[in-house]
């Protein structure tokens, strides 16, 4: 899509407000051109303001839609922005300076270079297993290919205990709640096991198959060091999860101050068959595949 601001054609209507909010942070490129520059909530919606385009109902989600993907970096900031060696990433929390609440970064990266902020699945796993598919015939007719869906063959299934500590060891990880809303950051998916003598966490970034989205590590970091800061007694290991077709890839990660590390890719596969769990999203009001209708001798 096009958008067109003051006669100039942009790709996004996100863009003119982005070239607002970083011609002030650096005085019209004249100011800390080789310095990272934080903006906040406050800024975009002064951004929208000050270039006559009408604000969306959630500010919130207007990095985190520019950074859901890994992809060329055109897709998240305008030319002008990206001519001065700047890539850009969602942060949250508190503004040091002021309090107001974060929203994103321009990161110096160097003219030609990117943020590494997602997570890249390397085609063979550490590890492959065969989960067996337990989630009833009449419930899986309705099962759709969403985050929501991932999270339910999780825990119909047993996923995170048979995976991380075997098939011998059912039931060793278990849900708390989904999502964890811990601010400033929402936690797809908590999991908790004390199978190893000591409570530990595992929060979990879910993405799906029907909207494509990649891991993205600075959220994941966010959410690791929300967690780690209020209980910094309790173990925590990140979770990145990918919905693939009947199956999904597992990233336990290792985290640090600054950065998360793989640690362990597992592949996951259903036996038999997620039905609907087929590459790429559903068309606009299309019903979920019906598993009876495939498999009729289930």
């Amino acid at each position: 899509m096009v958008y067109i601001y003051k006669g100039k054609k942009y790709r996004s209507m996100k863009f003119p407000m982005l070239e607002y909010i970083f011609n002030k942070l650096t005085e019209n490129g004249t100011k800390g051109m080789t310095e990272d520059h934080t903006f906040t909530l406050k800024d975009i919606s002064e951004g929208y303001r000050a270039c006559g385009i009408p604000e969306p109902a959630s500010i919130s989600n207007t990095i985190l839609d520019l950074t859901r993907k890994f992809g060329d970096i055109t897709a998240r900031l305008p030319p002008s922005i990206i001519a001065h060696g700047y890539d850009m990433r969602k942060k949250t929390g508190p503004d040091p300076k002021t309090g107001d609440n974060l929203a994103g970064e321009f990161v110096y990266v160097g003219v030609g270079n990117t943020l590494p902020a997602w997570h890249l699945w390397t085609e063979e796993p550490d590890q492959a297993i065969v989960v067996e598919n337990k989630i009833p015939q009449k419930i899986a007719k309705y099962l759709s290919n969403d985050e929501g869906a991932l999270f339910s063959a999780i825990d119909y299934c047993d996923v995170l205990s048979l995976a991380i500590y075997g098939h011998d060891h059912p039931n060793t990880i278990l849900r708390i709640q989904n999502p964890m809303k811990w601010q400033p950051n929402e936690i797809d998916g908590l999991y908790f096991s004390d199978f190893e003598g000591l409570d530990t966490l595992y929060p979990t970034e879910a993405k799906a198959l029907s909207t494509r989205d990649d891991i993205n590590l600075v959220q994941m970091l966010g959410g690791y060091l929300t967690i780690t800061q209020r209980l910094p007694n309790v173990k925590v290991i990140p979770l990145g999860i990918k919905m693939i077709t009947n199956g999904m890839r597992i990233g336990v990660f290792v985290g640090a101050d600054d950065h998360l590390e793989i640690a362990r890719h597992i592949k996951v596969t259903f036996e038999p068959p997620i039905a609907s769990w087929r590459s790429g999203p559903r068309r606009r009001g299309e019903p979920p595949i019906m598993m009876d209708s495939l498999f009729p001798d289930m």
